[in-house]
C-alpha cells in the first residue's frame, strides 16, 4: 500500500471514533435517571424533585378536665345567722372553738362556726347544716325541758312537728308539778350515730349532779332539719329526750 493509502484509511478510521465518542448514550433498565443541565454559568447540578405530600402528625388525643367538687353552700338564714356548712363529715375528734354557755341549768356547747350563733327570747337557735351543727343542736335542744329561761316559745318553735310542740307545751303548763331543772348539768360528749342532711340522731353524755366521777348520763335525741334549722323530731319517740341509765368513761364517744 502506497503511503497515500495509509494516511487516508488511518484518516478515515479517526473519523469514526471522534463521531461515536460524541454520540450521547442512555440506559433504560426501569431505574430512576439524573438529569444533568447546565446552567448559565455552564455548571451542571442535579435536579430535586420536592416531595408532594407533607408529612402527618398523629392529633394529640383531647383531655376533659374532672368537674370541680360543688362545695356545700354556707348558711344565710337572716341577720346573724351565717354558719359553716361544708364539712359533711361525722366529728371523730374534739371539734374546736368549743365555748360552753349556760341554757337554763344545762351548760352547752357553742360555736362561732358551727353554732348555736343566736340567742332570742331566752334559747339558743342557728345551728350549722353539718353533722357537727346537729350535734351541737343535740346538746341544746335536749335542754328544753330543763330549768329553761323561756321553754314554752323554744318548745313552741325547736319541736317538730308542730303538733307535738303544742301537746308538749299544752301538758307542761297543766303541770305545776313540773321539774324545773335538776341542778348544773354539763353535755362532755357526743355520737352523731346517724346522719343525712335532713335527719340525724346524736347521742349525748352529760355530768350529774352528785355522780360518782367518771359516771354519765346518757340521752339520744332524733332531729329533724326543717325551716332553715334544726328541730328537736318527737315523731319518731313522742317525747323529749330522756336520761338513760349511767356510762362510765366516753369510749366511742367525741369529747367537747
Amino acid at each position: 500500500m502506497s503511503i497515500r493509502s495509509r494516511a487516508a484509511a488511518l484518516a478515515a478510521i479517526a473519523a469514526i471514533a471522534l463521531s461515536a465518542a460524541c454520540t450521547p448514550t442512555s440506559t433504560s433498565a426501569g431505574t430512576a435517571s439524573t438529569d444533568v443541565s447546565t446552567s448559565a454559568a455552564g455548571a451542571p447540578g442535579p435536579t430535586t424533585t420536592a416531595p408532594t405530600t407533607a408529612p402527618t402528625t398523629a392529633a394529640a388525643p383531647a383531655t376533659t378536665a374532672p368537674p370541680a367538687p360543688v362545695p356545700a353552700p354556707a348558711g344565710d338564714r337572716g341577720p346573724g345567722c351565717q354558719t359553716d356548712d361544708h364539712d359533711q363529715h361525722k366529728p371523730t375528734a374534739t371539734p374546736p372553738g368549743t365555748e360552753f354557755k349556760p341554757l337554763g341549768s344545762l351548760l352547752v356547747p357553742t360555736s362561732r362556726t358551727a353554732g348555736p350563733l343566736l340567742y332570742e327570747g331566752g334559747f339558743w337557735h342557728c345551728f350549722a347544716h353539718t353533722p357537727e351543727g346537729a350535734a351541737r343542736a343535740a346538746a341544746v335542744l335536749a335542754a328544753i325541758d330543763t330549768g329553761h329561761d323561756d321553754w314554752e316559745r323554744a318548745a313552741r318553735a325547736q319541736i317538730y312537728p308542730p303538733a307535738a310542740a303544742k301537746d308538749y307545751a299544752d301538758r307542761r303548763l297543766k303541770d305545776p308539778l313540773h321539774a324545773e331543772g335538776v341542778g348544773s348539768v354539763k353535755v362532755v360528749a357526743f355520737s352523731v350515730m346517724t346522719y343525712t342532711p335532713e335527719k340525724s340522731m346524736v347521742m349525748l353524755l352529760v355530768d350529774l349532779p352528785g355522780a360518782p366521777p367518771g359516771i354519765h348520763g346518757s340521752t339520744t335525741a332524733n332531729l329533724l332539719w326543717a325551716d332553715g334549722d334544726w328541730r328537736l323530731d318527737m315523731s319518731a319517740e313522742g317525747h323529749l329526750p330522756k336520761l338513760g341509765p349511767g356510762t362510765s368513761g366516753t369510749a366511742g364517744f367525741v369529747t367537747w
